[in-house]
């Protein structure tokens, strides 16, 4: 029996191209899709890092371009299309919808804020507190910008400093023990 058996994780934070995702978490796999029209996302992919959790989004649109990625984009190139036309977005009200489906089926959040812009990030750790979910936030240690996410930090379950994304995984992974 895995560690990790039925835990599934949201990762709220600021959606760049090839952002601190990429390096947590199994985000280009099988399960990448680039047709959001006729794929939806995955339920959940496995978390190598944490045998038996699963991570349940949010998903990107593979894309090595970077045309799902532009400013307010989410990913997913909201409310447009993408590379020109090519391949179309997701309609804003779509992404939000999956987000919060995403959330409801997690059993913890872990964000990751080294953004003051991570403006959604507000709006997933509050709607995940509402649900009764595990939240743990952690800034990025050193931007005197992210000074104003104290009240963030104090609706969340757990908060701390830390130097990059990667360093907040390794103390989330030992407080989920």
């Amino acid at each position: 029996m895995a560690a990790y058996n039925g835990i599934r994780i949201y990762a709220a934070g600021k959606i760049t191209k090839n952002g601190w995702r990429h390096s947590l978490f199994p985000i280009h796999s099988d399960t990448d899709y680039e047709h959001p029209d006729r794929h939806p996302w995955p339920a959940a992919v496995p978390i190598r890092s944490l045998p038996g959790a699963m991570y349940v989004g949010p998903h990107f649109i593979s894309d090595d371009h970077g045309c799902y990625h532009g400013p307010n984009q989410h990913g997913v190139a909201a409310s447009d299309d993408a590379c020109g036309g090519a391949y179309p977005g997701l309609r804003r009200p779509e992404v939000a919808a999956r987000c919060l489906d995403a959330i409801t089926r997690s059993t913890h959040v872990f964000a990751w804020v080294d953004s003051p812009t991570a403006h959604g990030t507000l709006v997933e750790l509050g709607y995940a507190r509402a649900l009764g979910k595990p939240v743990h936030l952690y800034t990025q240690a050193g931007v005197k910008e992210l000074d104003d996410m104290w009240f963030a930090g104090q609706i969340a379950t757990a908060h701390g400093l830390a130097g990059s994304a990667e360093e907040a995984w390794q103390d989330f992974r030992l407080r989920l023990r």
